[in-house]
């Protein structure tokens, strides 16, 4: 009896040293989400709500195979019916029955794994709070709820992501304003998990009678120093940055027989480009607006001049951070 009883015990201590070491904190979630990002193939029903502005929601049906290609068919509402996002990594083609063309633009793929590249960096060099907020059921799955934000919640929105607890992918997500406004949310309601999805999912082949439109595509990624030998001009950077925003790489883009250079920066959750080039590559009426100070012409864009450079900065930072950023390029 005695043996029974210490052997049971043994038992239940190995049993909760197991399950201790089981455990799982956020960072750990993220860590699996972001591997999972590149690799798990799926397809799901999604509704997405962006509430910047009048409030939109829309259906589509997604397919993804990682950081190889992705595909949205939307589905609602009525305006957006029948358009085709498809992305091999190459080209982001957006088809738009309604009007005929077909718009090609460069991949989103890349800033996709560039984010999943960055964002444990940060989270380990302490820069972001994530945070096992709870559990929950998406899609009738199991997932983690983690909360990601800055340090300083005044300097950006708060993300929240419900990840599946088996597969580790993102079943929801939300963007949170320091107001605690929800800006956007997006969730599946269902979702099949596939080994494979063909290439040719991630190509759109227009119909005869379409138009196609092409976008000039950015340069590569490259290194602040390369962007300043290519870019014909002195390139201006911010003294102040917001605790925990660095700088993660540039490009230059080719514009009306110019150039303009933008300079990324990220936490790992936030980012926030800065563009610049000279006044003779902009269109004179946006100049002449210009010239009057600093314009919004966007609710996440804000343009001004330093001399003969024209500068926009690209970000959901709230407008007094933006401000703060802006005054002390130099």
């Amino acid at each position: 009896m005695n043996r029974n009883i210490v052997t049971i015990t043994l038992i239940c201590a190995c049993l909760l040293a197991g399950s201790a070491r089981a455990e799982i904190d956020g960072r750990d979630v993220l860590k699996h989400m972001l591997e999972a990002e590149g690799k798990v193939c799926f397809i799901a029903h999604e509704v997405t709500t962006l509430a910047r502005g009048p409030a939109v929601t829309s259906e589509q049906t997604v397919y993804r195979a990682g950081f190889r290609g992705m595909r949205m068919e939307y589905l609602d509402p009525p305006n957006m019916k029948g358009e085709i996002r498809a992305d091999d990594g190459k080209v982001l083609a957006h088809y738009i029955p309604a009007d005929k063309v077909l718009k090609l633009r460069p991949s989103r793929i890349a800033g996709m794994r560039e984010w999943a590249s960055h964002s444990p960096r940060f989270s380990k060099e302490q820069n972001l709070q994530v945070q096992l907020v709870g559990k929950d059921k998406i899609a009738g799955r199991d997932a983690y709820v983690v909360a990601i934000k800055p340090h300083f919640r005044e300097h950006g929105p708060t993300h929240k992501f419900w990840v599946d607890a088996g597969k580790w992918i993102k079943l929801k997500s939300e963007e949170i304003a320091p107001s605690g406004t929800v800006l956007s949310t997006s969730y599946f309601t269902k979702i099949d998990f596939v080994s494979s999805i063909p290439d040719e999912k991630f190509r759109i082949e227009p119909p005869p009678g379409v138009r196609i439109e092409r976008e000039e595509e950015h340069s590569r990624h490259i290194s602040i120093e390369e962007a300043r030998r290519a870019a014909g001009f002195r390139i201006l950077e911010p003294s102040y940055l917001p605790p925990g925003l660095k700088r993660a790489g540039a490009g230059v883009i080719p514009f009306r027989d110019g150039k303009i250079v933008v300079l990324r920066y990220t936490d790992g959750v936030n980012m926030l480009s800065l563009f610049q080039t000279t006044g003779d590559k902009l269109s004179p009426k946006f100049l002449e607006h210009l010239r009057h100070g600093p314009t919004r012409s966007g609710g996440e864009v804000y343009s001004w001049q330093v001399g003969k450079l024209n500068l926009t900065i690209v970000s959901r930072l709230p407008l007094d951070e933006v401000r703060r950023i802006a005054a002390s390029v130099k």
